[in-house]
């Protein structure tokens, strides 16, 4: 019967809502469509480059490449730089959109920007600093200035086996006070979007 059916949407919180409200979505529900077709097309496109690079790339050795390297040719930096700005956003509206209808169900879940840090941590502060709005343009009393100057600056690198964002840490010394970026960490979309892939769409992992 249709009232025993049980969707789950995050496997290993357990996260579940009666009902498949997937199957004909409206509301938040066709939201979380909408931004899951969103980061698995931003996933591919990056995934893509990722093995370009690889391919271009001795195997036997460890990279750090950042910025426009002479050693990988026919990446488009721009492009992907972009693609980190709209996945973290993505990524960050989805997982609160979770958050929220656990919260509706039962308050004494995590609160849907708690439950976000409590997954990507990562992606939320590259959220938070560079991609909903540079940090640099804001002047907000929660950024330091190093931290205003790395949100600005080019931030695509690759590393090992991934681009990603965050990768290098900017120090900055103003009037005598220093400060660092050391929160806008290190990540790369396709290691977090195979982690996510665990958590909330499994049946992909399968299906590959």
């Amino acid at each position: 019967m249709a009232d025993d059916i049980t969707t789950i949407l995050d496997h290993i919180d357990n996260i579940t809502v009666k009902g498949n409200p997937f199957a004909d979505p409206s509301n938040e529900y066709y939201a979380l469509l909408c931004l899951r077709s969103g980061l698995g097309y931003l996933y591919d496109f990056v995934s893509k480059y990722d093995q370009m690079a690889l391919k271009q790339l001795d195997p036997n050795k460890r990279y750090f490449s950042f910025g426009n390297s002479p050693l990988l040719t026919g990446i488009p930096y721009q492009l992907i730089t972009c693609a980190f700005h709209w996945y973290s956003i993505s990524a960050c509206q989805y997982i609160r959109t979770i958050g929220a209808i656990a919260y509706f169900q039962d308050n004494s879940r995590l609160i849907p920007p708690k439950y976000v840090e409590s997954i990507i941590p990562e992606v939320l502060a590259f959220r938070d600093k560079v991609a909903a709005h540079f940090a640099w343009s804001s002047k907000h009393s929660q950024d330091n200035e190093a931290e205003r100057l790395a949100s600005i600056i080019p931030q695509v690198a690759f590393v090992d086996d991934s681009f990603q964002v965050g990768a290098l840490t900017v120090s900055k010394k103003t009037r005598g006070t220093s400060s660092s970026s050391k929160t806008i960490k290190p990540w790369s979309i396709t290691k977090i979007h195979q982690c996510l892939r665990q958590r909330y769409w499994p049946e992909e992992l399968k299906a590959d």
